[in-house]
């Protein structure tokens, strides 16, 4: 197998996952889920997300890769992705998706420097510098002075740094934990988390009669995230992380694209110069990281 056909493959494996995620969190959004309880959402998108990465491990005849190794790893992830999961849910009723994105890619930004602070890798002036220059990106994103002139959307935002926070110690221990796990049991077993998590509390909150159409896009969504992160796993596996990583911010095109038709939403020029400083930081950091990595690999 060529080293060209194996990157195609994951440039097309990837982009489908961010466009499908894309996808997923705007029909959360487009049925307004205020009035559901989020247990009984976690519940339904965890379960639907289980059963489509299933069926693609049935197709792909590695249902043998859903056995797991060990339980601690992935517990450990699915709590993370638990907990980002409530963080999006309460921000996305209140930001446009391309807000919330611009915080979100923050994460690669992030990941590199919870791993010099936390796992003691050599950080260096370029790493330093994306990072700072990612950070000064997401201040420009949301505009403090807007903030201040509108109290309404602090709370929506913290929510959408929780998230972020949690998604980036996801790929802390993910790291680790995929050094002994298949990419079907890190896309399955979280998922089982969530599941369990959700009818945990669908017991101390209750359930409320969705609508038809509300239940079928909270389905639609859980497939598609479980199918993201199944095909992402695929894409991981063709290509380096650094390859792959720069087609996360695909999410901003299709996400303004959305945001127009549906809900007439315009990027402002604070979001765009932002997004775009996140962007471009977020992109020179992963090529680093692979001249490191390869720099490294001819060492050795």
């Amino acid at each position: 197998m060529s080293t060209h056909k194996n990157y195609g493959r994951a440039a097309l494996f990837s982009l489908i996952s961010f466009t499908g995620w894309t996808f997923s969190d705007t029909l959360l959004k487009l049925v307004r889920i205020d009035g559901v309880p989020k247990g009984e959402i976690l519940f339904v998108s965890g379960l639907s997300g289980m059963v489509i990465i299933f069926l693609i491990a049935a197709a792909r005849r590695k249902v043998r890769n859903l056995q797991p190794r060990k339980w601690s790893g992935l517990f450990i992830i699915g709590l993370c992705q638990w907990l980002s999961f409530l963080f999006w849910l309460a921000a996305l009723p209140h930001l446009a998706l391309t807000c919330m994105y611009a915080v979100a890619f923050m994460t690669p930004v992030t990941v590199a420097a919870l791993a010099a602070l936390l796992l003691k890798e050599h950080l260096g002036w370029r790493r330093g510098t994306a990072i700072t220059a990612g950070f000064m990106g997401v201040i420009i994103a949301i505009n403090p002075i807007g903030l201040m002139e509108n109290s309404g959307k602090w709370l929506p935002y913290l929510a959408v740094f929780g998230n972020m926070a949690c998604t980036a110690t996801q790929m802390l221990v993910l790291r680790v934990v995929s050094q002994h796990e298949t990419s079907e049991c890190t896309a399955f077993y979280p998922r089982l988390v969530i599941l369990t998590a959700g009818a945990i509390m669908c017991a101390t909150e209750g359930l409320v009669a969705m609508a038809p159409l509300t239940f079928l896009a909270i389905c639609a969504s859980g497939a598609l995230g479980g199918m993201g992160w199944a095909l992402m796993s695929q894409a991981y596996k063709n290509a380096p992380a650094a390859a792959v990583a720069p087609f996360h911010y695909s999410q901003m095109i299709t996400g303004a694209i959305l945001g127009y038709l549906i809900w007439g939403n315009v990027p402002n020029a604070w979001l765009v110069c932002g997004a775009s400083i996140i962007i471009g930081s977020g992109i020179y950091l992963v090529r680093h990281e692979r001249r490191a990595s390869r720099t490294m690999t001819r060492q050795n």
